[in-house]
């Protein structure tokens, strides 16, 4: 059996209009991805499909977690997500064509795979820097022997900062 098969939606058989899906995605989904940013996660999918005479416009919302090394401490941190994104597909002469921000497929086409959009989609809901609020968590995840260290080092910098700019810059002149 296809590992994907679970994520088509038969289009042939649907009517004209508005249809919802939802999709959980977790990490026997990630695994079928070699070399994913992702490993480890649970997300929920909820997938606005409108299938028109002439294409499909299909709206996803995602929300949940994903597993991921704090970019602060270190921690194995469970980072929220949440992003709606939108594909459109029309129908074409050859199935496979793409640009940007349309899919083409075949009119004939019996039923339409949402497996690699959904992984990225979650991909691009990725934050740029892995942190967010842990101090609001009951338990906060955090390696504390990095941040005391990290403290420390914030403070012994700011002592060695000179009072103002124009004395440490007098003081590079007596070096030469």
């Amino acid at each position: 059996m296809n590992a994907f098969a679970p994520y088509s939606i038969p289009i042939q058989g649907l009517k004209i209009g508005i249809h919802h899906f939802q999709f959980l995605i977790d990490d026997s989904f990630f695994a079928l991805y070699e070399a994913s940013p992702v490993q480890e996660g649970n997300l929920n999918f909820e997938v606005h499909f409108e299938k028109r005479a002439d294409m499909l416009v299909i709206d996803f919302e995602v929300e949940g977690t994903v597993r991921a090394e704090c970019d602060r401490c270190t921690a194995m941190i469970d980072l929220p997500l949440k992003d709606e994104r939108q594909l459109i597909v029309k129908y074409g002469e050859a199935e496979g064509g793409e640009d940007d921000e349309v899919v083409f497929i075949s009119r004939e086409a019996p039923n339409f795979n949402l497996a690699q959009y959904l992984y990225e989609f979650t991909i691009l809901a990725l934050p740029i820097r892995n942190i967010f609020d842990c101090q609001n968590s009951p338990v906060p995840p955090c390696n504390r022997e990095v941040l005391d260290f990290l403290e420390k080092e914030e403070k012994e910098l700011e002592e060695r900062k000179p009072a103002n700019i124009w004395d440490a810059l007098k003081d590079l002149n007596k070096e030469n």
